[in-house]
């Protein structure tokens, strides 16, 4: 079988507009996964289990980013956000051997800094996760990096979200 190439990839990428939040009150986040790579239609109808066990029956196959973003999300869906941090940067980590002047490859790792912005948000980690949607969304301003931005923004203290000033004399 032929392993897709990345504008294929991208393609037939799927933004799962999957609304997560631990508490009804709190923002949603959208989280993204590649169409057409392994698990992705079990990880879209709900079937994590599943989805999760055919991301990690193959080594070969776990080392293509797009198996290891859609690790991530179906990690994040699971409720399991160490796994999914981790799955994340690793997604992340596959992506920077490529040129980063392409479009498309920031596009995808917008995408992961974002998922990851999730997880993170998931584990409490505030200040990392609004780390991870600022740098998202400086790589590339999609519709899911803007909105997960704004969301975080919206739930963090305005001083704990505003950059830092330098004042001087």
């Amino acid at each position: 079988m032929k392993k897709p190439t990345l504008i294929e990839t991208l393609i037939t990428t799927l933004l799962l507009t999957s609304s997560l939040s631990t508490i009804a009150s709190e923002a949603k986040f959208q989280v993204a996964v590649v169409k057409g790579a392994v698990g992705s239609v079990d990880i879209a109808k709900g079937e994590l289990a599943q989805g999760i066990e055919k991301l990690t029956a193959n080594e070969k196959s776990a080392d293509f980013y797009a198996n290891k973003m859609n690790l991530c999300v179906a990690y994040l869906q699971s409720n399991n956000s160490e796994k999914s941090e981790s799955a994340c940067t690793k997604a992340i980590a596959s992506l920077e051997s490529l040129p980063s002047a392409n479009n498309d490859v920031r596009y995808l790792t917008s995408l992961n800094y974002s998922n990851r912005g999730v997880a993170r948000y998931r584990k409490n980690q505030l200040n990392a996760a609004l780390t991870d949607f600022k740098f998202a969304a400086s790589l590339d301003d999609n519709p899911i990096t803007a909105r997960n931005l704004a969301s975080i923004r919206r739930i963090l203290p305005t001083a704990k979200v505003e950059d830092t000033a330098v004042l001087s004399d």
